[in-house]
């Protein structure tokens, strides 16, 4: 079973680290602008559009290319500079922003263009979040870095809270495109820290000289090590499931919000809030935790309970609004378990040459899950509300992790060569 105890000693002692402390700083602060910027495309959306189908092709837009994109990238940190793949998509994101805030703030901004430019965003985030996943490990001793990764979801999780509740006010006080704004001027605190980072020589990984032939060979052997994997094998599709089902409901909340709980930018700022906060406390129990042991049974499990609190939170209404809240808080903070846990145990047991190919699977199937499920829910919820699509996805997701729960093995991990 999970210790529920808090003990901030791992956490102090993975952020004495001088530059883990560096890249924190840096990414919180870019963060904070993701969150502001995601909360500010789903009420753009659903303002321009009224439509379930638009929020979860909007969703499905900036994910789309995650499918294909990630597992090269994947090959791609495997054998070139890390750190300059990950700035290069940072100052892309920037762009991206930029040219969304301008749009929307001169009155141009249209559903489709939304949808274009979150496309767009679908070609860059693999570049940042895979690049940024395999630094962690760079920067910290091996027996931090799953501390290091459950600290940079508190991180993101935090940033869930302030961010929805500082584009709340933006929105409601000067308008949405300057959310968009303010994200694109958070980037230069992430690319100061990725510049100023003092990491250790990265030896590429290639078995020719030139480092571009045979990547698709690497990146289907990428993709074979890790579903052939004892542990990764069964964990990353039984997290995939949960991905697809549940983790969409973020994607969905303007719609949620106006149409469950009859709430405008106010009730999805709170609702995307009471998410970060169930988020901050599974981070923080993932965080103390001193190794990897029963960190499967941990993930499965929470996995189980996070569809059921999907399930009840389904059968929640305007009338019982804070209850909602509620329920949406615990399942965030089972949620960040399965997402954060399932990714320690991805860095934790793989190897340093197939690191970038084999959490490229992880985020493929993490990152694309959410657009597809918040296409699909976001259709249903058109004809049937979203009521019934959120409780039978909930409904699957507990059972499905309930059966690989009792079908599968739940011997510690232990950490695999190359």
């Amino acid at each position: 079973m999970a210790r529920f105890a808090i003990d901030f000693s791992a956490i102090r002692e993975t952020l004495h680290n001088p530059n883990f402390r560096m890249f924190t700083l840096g990414n919180s602060l870019s963060l904070m602008g993701t969150w502001v910027q995601r909360m500010g495309v789903g009420y753009l959306t659903w303002d321009l559009t009224k439509s379930g189908t638009w929020l979860g092709a909007v969703a499905l837009a900036e994910f789309i290319p995650v499918i294909v994109l990630a597992p090269i990238i994947g090959v791609v940190v495997d054998r070139f500079d890390r750190r300059r793949i990950a700035v290069t998509g940072q100052y892309l994101a920037l762009l991206q922003a930029a040219v969304l805030a301008a749009l929307t703030i001169t009155g141009h901004i249209t559903a489709m263009l939304v949808l274009l430019l979150q496309l767009c965003a679908g070609f860059i985030q693999p570049m940042i979040q895979t690049a940024r996943l395999v630094l962690v490990p760079m920067m910290l001793p091996k027996e931090r870095v799953g501390n290091g990764v459950a600290i940079t979801s508190l991180i993101f999780n935090t940033a869930r809270i302030v961010g929805p509740v500082l584009g709340g006010i933006i929105i409601t006080s000067v308008g949405v495109g300057y959310s968009f704004a303010l994200n694109a001027v958070t980037y230069f605190g992430v690319i100061w820290a990725l510049q100023t980072l003092q990491l250790p020589p990265h030896t590429p990984y290639t078995k020719t000289k030139n480092m571009f032939s045979g990547i698709f060979t690497d990146m289907a052997a990428g993709w074979s090590y890790t579903f052939k994997h004892p542990v990764l094998g069964w964990v990353i599709p039984t997290v995939g499931v949960s991905s697809t089902l549940t983790w969409p409901i973020g994607d969905l909340m303007a719609g949620i919000a106006d149409e469950m709980f009859n709430r405008g930018a106010g009730g999805l700022a709170a609702l995307t809030a009471a998410q970060g906060v169930g988020a901050i406390v599974g981070g923080l129990i993932l965080a103390q935790r001193p190794n990897v042991d029963g960190l499967t049974r941990t993930v499965i499990g929470a996995m189980v309970l996070s569809g059921l609190c999907v399930t009840l939170f389904a059968m929640t209404n305007a009338d019982i609004y804070y209850v909602a809240l509620a329920i949406l808080a615990l399942s965030a903070f089972f949620g960040v378990m399965v997402g954060v846990g399932s990714q320690t145990l991805t860095q934790s047991v793989v190897g340093d040459a197939m690191r970038g190919r084999a959490l490229s699977v992880w985020y493929t199937i993490t990152r694309a899950g959410p657009a597809i499920g918040a296409l699909v829910l976001g259709t249903l919820a058109n004809k049937f509300g979203f009521e019934g699509p959120l409780f039978a996805a909930g409904a699957i997701t507990a059972a499905t992790a309930a059966f690989m729960l009792l079908r599968n093995p739940q011997e510690t991990p232990k950490p695999s060569g190359d």
